[in-house]
């Protein structure tokens, strides 16, 4: 649950942006997404490998409020559990580097249209 707190807040603080903000956040939300794979990739590409996350359901025992046929109020049940591991997976280098520069020229493209959306958003919102 505590994971889920921040998204809980996260449209409590998108209420606080300004007009502006908001506008200049959805100009450049492309380029943040290539960034950050750029990131990853670049990561992977030192490494020799990538890292993935893997789902896996599990159950825990846990106190369930509610009835059951036999037993109303507070009693022992089990819940499944989604919960996360990480590992290693294999990657071609040739085709990471390849994909690296081609994600580049995107990340390139998407700054300059970033860039002219951003100026847009300041002549409509000129108070920010």
């Amino acid at each position: 649950m505590r994971h889920f707190l921040p998204l809980l807040l996260l449209p409590l603080l998108a209420a606080c942006a300004t007009p502006r903000e908001a506008c200049e956040a959805r100009a450049t939300k492309d380029l943040r997404v290539m960034n950050k794979l750029i990131a990853e990739t670049r990561a992977n590409v030192d490494r020799g490998y990538a890292i993935e996350r893997e789902a896996y359901v599990t159950t825990g025992l846990q106190m369930c409020v509610g009835s059951a046929k036999e037993n109303v109020g507070v009693r022992w049940c089990h819940r499944p559990e989604t919960r996360y591991r990480t590992k290693q997976v294999a990657i071609d280098p040739g085709a990471e580097q390849r994909k690296l520069r081609n994600m580049i020229i995107k990340r390139d493209q998407l700054q300059r249209e970033a860039q002219a959306q951003v100026a847009a958003c300041k002549r409509a919102y000129p108070e920010g």
